[in-house]
């Protein structure tokens, strides 16, 4: 995949939407319309295919439409990838098989109605879906115009149901799934006398073990277990579907991809969600949907949350040196029952393509090529009209894909540029959240949100560090360590920021960092694991608060929903709350480590205090980070405007975006070390548009850029 950028679009035979697969009708017409979408401009069409269609009856095998599918692409000479679907599986199983059903914590058995399929920890449900696979990769495997695998759309235990007569539920509480949790725990413990230790309970032997189904007073070492063991269960079952093809198809790529990343919710519980970096190292190829105008309460996505799902999906990529595709692009109105979202239109399309090349993704997928014909969905999401006439989404994408298959190595090649700031990720706080009866990961979320548009709108790159990525040896890249709301810290991480700190490194900690170990037992101080040596300082309390004004210097900035006091040992007190310190600033060897106790991200995203981005912004300077461009402007919202930079051998691409809906025009200045040695010309290549430049040794200037509002211009410098 080195060498192909695939643009392609989801297509089913006959109006059909995913999963659902149809029986082909209409060869003729088929093939006309997949011409068609190859002429518009797509280089690649995604197809689908489930395990209901393909084994109607037990070891009785049907692949007669993805065969008559790929013949077509074949002739065509388009490139296709395949959906897999194994939660969309043949009623046949629960017959033969009445024990594979999935079973919630209260008891109840859920019966599959299309989806959600069947128990996978059942070994004859396995077995089965391992023949699908494999019988699949006979098939397919064969066609040359086959390019790539997706093997599993946004990994759950459960998924594609809203079982809304159970009251939270969380799975998979069947036998199957208890005695590869009992096998995990046999792993972990050795001996049940060492469970009952750590869990404080009495079994006599394993087979007396209960899975944890709640939050009890005493101790939720159990319930961080069973959250632990179901996030390594979907990559163990990421990596056994993906062994099944490779054994039969070991040539092309197998990828994956989350419904969103990681950093938004709360794993292990539930529907069952897990660990992007733990899940991008099963396949060749992750990545992620990506949604900005979906329904629900996030929606819109602003731009810096769109920012934090791709930078963090990106990241969990590169981390496991993986190459980043957005699985599922959004293509139309988001609708999901009687919830609508705001329109889609052609301008959104087309910044969101630009926007995730931008973020590094090297394969586009627009979902979808017609409307949701049926469904929870139904009329959703589609770049095309439904009775399959094109429109200027369809126009807009196909031009999208043309730009990126006649310039395919300069994307291929293309790399944002080196950010210098990295975000903590840290998954034990969010597992931790579940047992600490939180909803939802809102707080960590926002934090995260609010530091991360501040970077962005300085004009800085930001990477997710993992928490196992504190251990690389490559962290002095990164002049700023940015560490949201992380009550839970391990010895081995507080290690990993202690030498980061010791040689040089700037680390901002927000909130009551380390509260708990690992474990979720309290530390003999906070901030814990030996980190009150590093921050200078002890925390006093923690309370909970609206919205809390706090002097600092001579600015008034803006804490939000939890406040923390510290008594100061060898740190120096920055900003107080009623006499006592709530920022501390502490030189620890080369470096500086900074403990606010003020959800300063929070606050920022909550509040929108300025005080609080130049807050962020200061401490960024002060660890040595410069922006990577600046803007002068003319006209228009300032906010509304983002700007990024990749570099591809000797060339430059400068993606601006107006996410406004308001025109912008502005100047643009860029420093000589992101640009070609030598600047010949300045070019737009999205959009019919010259503009003014002057290139000197020190910097590039362009001047008088003029963007209308949504729009997008994506130039090349070289």
């Amino acid at each position: 995949m080195k060498d192909f950028f695939p643009v392609s679009v989801w297509y089913g035979p006959n109006k059909s939407r995913a999963p659902m697969t149809a029986k082909v009708k209409g060869l003729s017409e088929i093939k006309s319309e997949i011409s068609r979408i190859k002429k518009i401009g797509f280089n690649t069409i995604r197809f689908w295919y489930d395990w209901a269609t393909a084994e109607p009856e037990p070891d009785v095998w049907d692949f007669s439409s993805i065969e008559e599918l790929l013949n077509i692409t074949d002739e065509l000479k388009i490139k296709a990838i395949l959906q897999i679907y194994t939660d969309s599986a043949p009623n046949w199983v629960e017959r033969d098989y009445p024990d594979s059903l999935f079973i919630d914590r209260s008891g109840l058995t859920i019966h599959s109605q299309s989806a959600p399929g069947y128990c996978s920890d059942h070994p004859q449900v396995r077995k089965h879906i391992t023949s699908f696979l494999q019988n699949l990769a006979k098939v397919v495997s064969r066609h040359d115009s086959f390019l790539a695998w997706d093997i599993w759309s946004e990994p759950h235990i459960v998924q594609w149901s809203w079982i809304d007569y159970i009251k939270d539920p969380w799975f998979c509480y069947c036998e199957y799934s208890k005695n590869r949790f009992i096998e995990w725990l046999k792993t972990k413990y050795e001996t049940v006398q060492k469970l009952n230790e750590i869990w404080y309970r009495k079994h006599g032997s394993w087979e007396e073990i209960t899975i944890p189904r709640y939050v009890s007073l005493s101790s939720f070492r159990d319930l961080l277990d069973w959250i632990q063991f179901n996030i390594e269960k979907i990559s163990e079952d990421l990596f056994w579907k993906t062994s099944a093809i490779k054994k039969i198809d070991p040539s092309h790529p197998v990828s994956s991809h989350a419904a969103i990343s990681s950093v938004y919710g709360i794993p292990g519980i539930g529907y069952g969600s897990s660990d992007d970096w733990k899940l991008s190292e099963k396949v060749d190829i992750w990545g992620t949907s990506f949604y900005p105008k979906h329904t629900g309460a996030w929606m819109p996505l602003k731009p810096h949350h769109m920012g934090v799902a791709l930078d963090a999906s990106r990241s969990s990529c590169e981390s496991k040196n993986k190459p980043f595709w957005i699985g599922e692009l959004q293509s139309g109105h988001g609708v999901t029952g009687l919830r609508f979202s705001v329109p889609v239109d052609e301008f959104d399309v087309e910044r969101w393509s630009w926007l995730a090349i931008s973020h590094d993704a090297k394969g586009l997928n627009y979902y979808a090529w017609l409307p949701m014909s049926c469904g929870y969905e139904v009329s959703g999401f589609g770049l095309a009209n439904y009775d399959g006439s094109i429109n200027n989404k369809v126009i807009r994408a196909g031009k999208v894909s043309e730009i990126i298959s006649k310039n395919m190595n300069l994307f291929l090649k293309a790399k944002a540029l080196q950010a210098k700031v990295g975000i903590l990720y840290n998954i034990e706080t969010h597992k931790t959240l579940a047992c600490l009866r939180a909803e939802s990961a809102e707080i960590i979320r926002e934090d995260i949100f609010g530091m991360y548009k501040a970077m962005m709108q300085m004009g800085v790159n930001v990477d997710f560090l993992h928490i196992s990525d504190l251990l690389r040896e490559d962290l002095k890249q990164y002049h700023l360590i940015m560490i949201p709301f992380s009550i839970v810290i391990d010895q081995k991480s507080a290690d990993a920021i202690e030498k980061y700190v010791r040689s040089g490194g700037v680390v901002l900690a927000d909130g009551r960092l380390g509260w708990m170990k690992e474990d979720g037992t309290l530390q003999e101080k906070i901030p814990g694991s030996g980190l009150e040596k590093v921050f200078g300082c002890e925390e006093l309390y923690t309370r909970e608060i609206q919205e809390q004004a706090i002097d600092y210097e001579d600015c008034k900035l803006s804490a939000y929903r939890y406040l923390t006091v510290y008594r100061k040992t060898t740190g120096i007190p920055k900003a107080f709350f009623n006499g006592q310190p709530v920022i501390v600033e502490n030189k620890y060897h080369s470096g500086l480590a900074i403990m606010v106790g003020m959800l300063i991200g929070l606050a920022y995203e909550k509040t929108e205090n300025r005080n609080n981005l130049e807050f962020l912004k200061q401490i960024a300077q002060r660890a040595g980070i410069n922006p990577d461009y600046s803007t002068s402007i003319t006209s228009g919202q300032e906010d509304y405007l983002e700007v990024r930079i990749s570099r591809s051998e000797e060339k430059t691409i400068v993606f601006l975006f107006n996410h406004g809906d308001e025109a912008i025009e502005f100047d643009l200045l860029i420093p000589s070390n992101n640009l070609p040695a030598l600047v010949n010309n300045v070019k737009c290549i999205n959009a019919d548009q010259k503009f003014e430049y002057q290139a000197c040794s020190k910097a590039l200037s362009i001047k008088n850029i003029f963007i209308q509002g949504n729009h997008t211009v994506v130039l090349l410098i070289e």
